[in-house]
């Protein structure tokens, strides 16, 4: 077997920080403490069935990466070159948005700047969208790849607060009021676009007018 055991052990600990966060209490204390009872050829054939260790190379698979790529489906609410903004289908509070790198990153210190821009795009957005008290960036590291997830604080919530799964239509409706707030460079056209769209006499050749 290709993995070390402290490899697994590695692998179990983030697969259960995932689902801890991502799915409903009953289900992910359900899920979990079967993960827990496995014994590492057990983990091994489970990672195998769940896609998330590939028969042959025995390489981990990212969820994130998967979602990316579009294997996965989620809610896009932005993207620029570096990464793409998603809604968490099990938000800590309303609006809670996930900024994923698009390189598979495993350090929050190597993220490049264009995924810290996106996230207070995301972050301001959220600000004129649902007015919270104030929106946290927070990064996390889930199977190796680093995120920011961009949490708007309503009363006391974290990253450990209970958590909603959220439906397609549901998320749609936060999507699109999302969508209806537009970024301050969306709102200002630069002034050199603006002349090139106008005609006057500084930028159009009129002919002399004849007597």
């Amino acid at each position: 077997m290709t993995k070390t055991i402290k490899d697994l052990e590695n692998i179990k600990l983030k697969l259960i920080d995932h689902i801890s966060q991502n799915y409903e209490k009953t289900k992910a204390e359900e899920l979990i403490n079967g993960i827990r009872a496995m014994n590492s050829d057990e983990f091994v054939e489970f990672l195998k069935e769940q896609g998330i260790l590939n028969n042959q190379k025995e390489s981990s698979k990212c969820i994130f990466c998967s979602i990316i790529f579009g294997e996965i489906p989620s809610t896009k609410i932005s993207e620029n070159d570096k990464a793409i903004a998603i809604l968490d289908i099990n938000p800590a509070s309303l609006g809670h948005s996930l900024v994923i790198p698009k390189e598979h990153i495993e350090s929050k210190e190597k993220i490049p700047g264009e995924v810290g821009k996106l996230a207070l795009e995301i972050q301001k957005k959220i600000e004129a969208s649902f007015k919270p008290k104030r929106v946290d960036i927070i990064s996390s590291n889930i199977m190796g790849h680093e995120i920011l997830n961009v949490l708007p604080v309503y009363n006391d919530e974290t990253l450990e607060s209970e958590r909603k799964k959220l439906g397609e239509s549901e998320l749609i409706k936060i999507k699109e009021k999302l969508d209806r707030i537009k970024t301050q460079k969306e709102k200002e056209e630069p002034k050199e676009e603006k002349e090139k769209n106008e005609i006057n006499e500084k930028n159009t050749w009129l002919p002399k007018r004849v007597p």
